[in-house]
């Protein structure tokens, strides 16, 4: 091959220069942005010899000891469900409550009725209680219902005091659901590159119309010790009595409300703790209904939400086989756990599309018409 001419030999230098100024220039706002790498394979503190990856390895390397899991579930959910996901978890013996709206023991887990010592005027009145003052009354459990669902929201707010008072010393506190998924790996190396004493808020945002962000419920969220803290200091100004949790709403008017992970961040707000979004690590999603986009591929998984029994099921059993195991899972490699489950043609089948969707008589049509635009190539018949 001739050997380059001086002027292109420059030409050739300039654009390497070029880009990796480029390539530099994007690492560093990246890591001015977030201010730390979430794919560290082993983050700083791991005790000698703990390799990550392997069953239950951040409980039982003592990483997680000052991490407390907080569950919140119905009454309806505490008999199979709640069997299936403590037997799942229960091997790794990680620090770990439950908040329900009855009291009862399951696995030999203590279940907390996290609504017990509301004050009455609270309460009484309260259509939506109707379903609770039934529950104790009769002593039993009912299945999953709507009334139930507008019970839920009333649960954040106390759940908060009851977990610093049965909790004091934990340094972080993660709050989950029956069907979030966490991957405890990449958890740790999130949380390990933070400081606890500092107030935190994190999950994956919702961006309601002249509201806060707050994070959403089911897709796991995150709140550190030093914002613990400030929450507890503002409730302190609406109990009764310092020393029982769970007596009031923080002066919030609940019913009012949608959700209780929305009034749980307003009240946050009111205390000085403002939600840091991380999704897609913090997804609202399980794998076969994320769109795997440029905004997921090279992101580490940290939380999924909506999965069934089945769907831990399968994601345990892909997640034992992982080749390389100690990295951290990635959307990149969950991807592959679905892309066997891809055709090229596929009836009665949506592909969840939140952009342009074309509905035409027949398939072909609609096929053709995408095709037409040049950017879509998800077809959805009419």
């Amino acid at each position: 091959m001739a050997p380059l001419k001086p002027l292109r030999r420059l030409c050739a230098a300039v654009l390497l220069v070029a880009f990796t100024f480029t390539f530099i220039c994007a690492s560093t706002l990246l890591q001015r942005s977030r201010g730390f790498d979430i794919v560290n394979e082993q983050p700083a503190g791991l005790p000698p010899g703990t390799r990550l990856g392997e069953e239950c390895s951040p409980f039982s390397a003592g990483v997680m000891s000052d991490v407390t899991i907080v569950l919140k579930i119905g009454a309806g959910e505490a008999t199979k469900r709640l069997s299936d996901y403590l037997a799942h978890l229960s091997h790794c013996k990680p620090e770990l409550l439950v908040f329900s709206d009855r009291q009862d023991k399951q696995n030999g887990m203590e279940i907390v009725d996290v609504l017990a010592n509301l004050q009455s005027g609270l309460t009484r009145n309260n259509p939506d209680f109707d379903i609770y003052d039934r529950i104790q009354r009769t002593n039993t459990t009912e299945g999953r219902s709507k009334e139930g669902w507008r019970l839920d929201k009333y649960k954040f707010l106390p759940m908060m005091e009851w977990t610093s008072y049965l909790r004091p010393k934990s340094q972080w506190y993660v709050f989950v659901e029956l069907d979030t998924y966490v991957n405890y790996d990449n958890l740790y190396r999130f949380l390990s590159t933070f400081d606890s004493t500092t107030a935190h808020y994190f999950g994956s945002p919702v961006w309601p119309k002249k509201k806060p962000a707050f994070a959403h419920g089911g897709s796991g969220f995150v709140l550190s010790r030093g914002a613990m803290d400030k929450l507890i200091r503002l409730g302190r100004k609406y109990g009764d009595d310092s020393h029982t949790p769970g007596t009031h709403f923080f002066g919030q008017d609940v019913e009012k409300f949608c959700c209780g992970d929305e009034v749980l961040a307003r009240v946050l707000k009111q205390s000085g703790v403002s939600l840091r979004g991380y999704w897609p690590m913090f997804n609202g999603e399980k794998p076969s209904t994320i769109s795997f986009g440029k905004d997921h591929w090279c992101e580490a998984v940290i939380s999924l939400h909506h999965l069934h029994d089945h769907d831990f099921v399968e994601l345990t059993r892909w997640e034992a086989l992982r080749t390389h195991s100690g990295l951290p899972l990635t959307f990149a490699e969950l991807f592959t756990m679905i892309e066997p489950e891809l055709y090229g043609d596929s009836y009665d089948w949506t592909n969840l599309s939140e952009d342009v969707v074309y509905k035409k008589d027949t398939v072909n049509d609609c096929g053709e018409a995408c095709l037409h635009d040049g950017k879509y190539s998800g077809i959805r018949s009419g």
